[in-house]
């Protein structure tokens, strides 16, 4: 028995002992923006993978799933909403032409109420204005002009990054602007406000470190690229082709397309091979507006044809289209300017 003890002291002294460095604790999202401030480059294992099917995979499914249920929803009126509403949720399209494709005609004029109410829900984006002047409570006030800020970034600026797993056309930023007028606009212990707008506040900071973080070190792009340079080619044609677009829609007006004309060439200046820029930057301003441009009208009857106009004219004129647009073009100038420094 002793010598299975004196064997087993043996074997532990001679084994590495486990220490920390095996779990080491993820570094904060605070180190890794400092430290791409200093060394401003991406990740080298952000491209080690190669391709990412996985995306492109998903995408074909579910315009697979999308066209079989069209294809048995037999009313017409509900096969053109959905594709109307396709243009701003797809993932509440397919629920519509899915419910269509299971319905009977009584169903289908509650089903075509809601289609619609879905539309304008979508397409009309809250502007967030708060009466600063009948808030009493100083403390409260602070935390409101905080959130009012954080708000617009978030809504303005954030939003322009690419966010693979979003599925709701600004789906983020509605939910913050319904949570900010429930706390400020409800019966309740300003003890309590304030405990409710702080938590908002930390959490809006927090998804927007979150979006940072998820731009500069993930792997994951639509392009299916490999490496950066790849990656930065088709972001920017994709960029220019809907550019190119919006010049020649008659919904956008002067003022626009004059910033338009500015975008344009600010992507045409910006280098392609510049491994210290990620074009990528504003895939979601031009994903999220981009459906909106070229559709064919011809398929679809009158009434709807008009509707069309009508979202569109609606969306282009829009506070939070107008201030992306502004966003994404001080963007591309401060990135024209920075790689003269690189």
């Amino acid at each position: 028995m002793k010598h299975w003890v004196y064997l087993i002291l043996t074997f532990l002294c001679f084994v590495p002992r486990v220490s920390a460095q095996w779990f080491l604790k993820q570094p904060s999202f605070d180190s890794l923006w400092s430290e791409y401030q200093t060394f401003p480059n991406l990740k080298s294992e952000a491209y080690t993978k190669g391709h990412f099917p996985i995306l492109k995979e998903i995408e074909v499914k579910e315009n697979e799933e999308y066209e079989y249920y069209f294809q048995i929803c037999k009313f017409q009126e509900i096969r053109e909403l959905s594709e109307i509403l396709k243009l701003v949720s797809f993932y509440d399209a397919l629920l519509q032409i899915k419910r269509c494709s299971e319905a009977n005609k009584n169903e289908i004029v509650t089903i075509e109420k809601h289609a619609k109410k879905k539309i304008f829900d979508l397409t009309v984006f809250p502007k967030l204005e708060i009466l600063t002047s009948e808030i009493t409570n100083s403390e409260i006030l602070n935390l409101v002009r905080n959130l009012q800020l954080e708000w617009e970034k978030t809504v303005y600026v954030y939003s322009n990054f690419y966010k693979p797993h979003e599925v709701l056309f600004l789906g983020k930023e509605r939910e913050y602007t319904t949570a900010i007028n429930r706390i400020l606009y409800s019966e309740m212990p300003e003890s309590k406000r304030k405990l409710l707008l702080l938590r908002l506040l930390q959490d809006m900071k927090a998804n927007q470190k979150a979006t940072y973080q998820l731009f500069y070190y993930s792997n994951q792009n639509p392009w299916n690229s490999e490496d950066l340079i790849s990656e930065n080619i088709k972001s920017k044609s994709y960029y220019l082709e809907i550019v190119s677009l919006w010049k020649n829609d008659p919904n956008i007006t002067d003022t626009i397309s004059s910033q338009l004309n500015e975008l344009e060439n600010c992507l045409v200046f910006l280098p392609k091979d510049q491994l210290k820029i990620r074009i990528f930057g504003f895939f979601g301003f031009f994903s999220d507006y981009g459906r909106f441009s070229n559709e064919d009208l011809t398929q679809l009857q009158r009434e709807n044809q008009i509707k069309l106009q009508f979202i569109r004219k609606t969306i282009f004129q829009s506070h939070h289209f107008q201030k992306r647009l502004e966003n994404v073009l001080i963007s591309c100038k401060n990135s024209v300017e920075s790689q003269k420094e690189l």
